[in-house]
């Protein structure tokens, strides 16, 4: 995660979660560098959940680690107030079933906060054809998905009260957008 998108995030759970707390996030795809180090989340409970966690990095150890698989959380419903995923669910083979996990444990009000590879017309298209994001996450051999801009208001954000943030964060090489929903 680029510092960029970690400020975007961070930029985003000031504007919306900025009531008294303290609050309970859950983060889908945690890594070393967590979004649970967001300051506003400091006084709650914080999970970290991930497939594995190859590294307990300083931030990781100050939150409660789950080895799960997102596309089945082991919560119960309305358990959150937010839960973030940044660069995961273009991994996720089955990547509905993971954002129905998420709409399912977040308590109503709560945010949806996600950050994924998009594409978009960018300037050095030719005749139809764009970049796209290079493939990653090879240690685990899977990088599925490249979404819309419109495939993440529509599909991630189905049911919800309202899409409440769409930021692209970079257009070239790799676009990016983070998005966020209220439920």
């Amino acid at each position: 995660m680029s510092p960029s998108v970690f400020n975007c995030f961070a930029e985003i759970v000031s504007r919306r979660l900025s009531g008294s707390g303290p609050f309970t996030a859950l983060e889908v795809g945690a890594g070393g560098w967590t979004l649970l180090s967001i300051p506003s989340f400091d006084r709650g409970m914080r999970v970290a959940l991930n497939l594995r966690f190859d590294r307990i990095t300083d931030q990781l150890a100050r939150t409660s680690l789950v080895v799960a698989n997102a596309n089945g959380l082991p919560f119960a419903d309305e358990s959150f107030d937010c839960v973030m995923s940044c660069s995961a669910l273009e991994h996720d083979r089955y990547f509905w079933r993971s954002t129905s996990e998420v709409k399912r444990v977040l308590r109503p009000g709560g945010y949806f906060i996600a950050g994924v590879p998009i594409y978009m017309t960018l300037q050095t298209d030719k005749e139809f054809t764009t970049l796209t994001y290079a493939r990653h996450g090879l240690a685990y051999n899977a990088d599925y998905y490249r979404f819309s801009e419109q495939a993440v208001r529509e599909v991630f954000f189905e049911g919800y009260s309202e899409v409440t943030d769409e930021i692209v964060v970079r257009q070239y090489p790799n676009p990016y957008l983070i998005a966020a929903g209220r439920k």
